[in-house]
This record gives C-alpha cells, structure tokens and sequence, in this order.
C-alpha cells in the first residue's frame, strides 16, 4: 500500500512540476532581453493589481486592420501594488508601424495606473512618460480613463458585453518609430 501511494505522489509531482515549466516559457526571460538588443523593446511600465495577460500586436505595414494573431506578443503580469514592467520583445528584425497593447484577460481586473511607456531599438529610447501615455494611444469601448492627469484607466465591458480593453497607437507613435530607427 505504502509503495503505491509512493509512486503516486511520485507521478503527480512529475506531472506538477511538467506543468510549471509550459508555464514559465510563457514569461519573457530577463536574460533574453540582454541578448536581444536589436530587437525592437516595448516597455509599458503599470501597476496591475490582479493577475492577467497582456498582450501586444504590431503592424509592419502602413497600417493593418484587423491586427494579426501572428504578429503579436503575449506577456503574464503578475498582481502588485507597486508598477513593475510589462516588456514586450518583438522577433528580431522586426520595426513595428503601429501597436495595439491589450489591457488583459481577466474580467476583475482593478485599475490599472499607467507610469510609463518605453521604446528602445538598439541604444535608441523614447519615452512616454504618466499622462503623456494619451497622447500617442486611443482607447477603445472596453477602457475607462479615470483619471487622466494620473493616467488611472479601467477595464469595462462595452454596451454589447465584450470584454476587449485596448489602445491603439496613433499616428504620433508612427512618427516617433520613425525617429528610432533613423
């Protein structure tokens, strides 16, 4: 009996422990962001008070509608009071157009405080920094800008019931890519 209870317990945490592994590959590796420097960076610096996924789609084009699965990059955002950074690595080679940053998954998502937005391409950066967030991205239906000044959204659903918090990035953003890769 004991030898069978052994050897499950050794088969669950086997199984367990495969488990966590699919799930870290998921996270970008700061190790990878070292080796990456000429990969296109996007670094939206918030603070997210529950857990979620956030996601990036890019355009390579003037400007693509709809955005393709294809062309995006998915990131697990871990709860905390305090802002972290939410890195977004695109594949090597690739400049980006314009950007849609979805706002996450989860339906009970709190507010979300915006404290920065940060491009880097090989040692080029630019900055976005609070409130002038707005000035290069458009929420949709799904986001509630609460406090502009201090860059506090919501996520909500639209009149219809979906759930698909997102901006897109505007022309100004296009322009200041432009000057990164110059």
């Amino acid at each position: 009996m004991k030898k069978k209870i052994f050897f499950a317990c050794l088969i669950l945490s086997i199984v367990f422990s495969s488990c966590k592994k699919e799930e870290i590959k998921t996270v970008v590796n700061p190790a990878e962001v070292e080796t990456n420097k000429n990969s296109f960076k996007i670094t939206l610096t918030a603070t997210v008070r529950e857990d979620d996924n956030f996601q990036m789609y890019y355009s390579q084009d003037d400007y693509e509608a709809p955005y393709q699965e294809d062309n995006s990059v998915w990131v697990a955002v871990k709860a905390s009071d305090k802002p972290q950074d939410i890195v977004f690595i695109l594949p090597q080679d690739v400049i980006p157009n314009y950007i849609r940053i979805d706002f996450g998954t989860n339906e009970k998502q709190k507010e979300i405080s915006i404290q920065n937005f940060k491009m880097n391409y090989f040692s080029k950066i630019f900055e976005a920094k609070d409130s002038l967030f707005f000035d290069y991205f458009i929420p949709n239906d799904c986001v509630k800008i609460l406090e502009k000044n201090k860059s506090v959204v919501q996520n909500i659903q639209s009149e219809d019931g979906r759930y698909d918090p997102l901006f897109y990035s505007e022309k100004a953003l296009y322009d200041q890519i432009q000057l990164l890769i110059k």
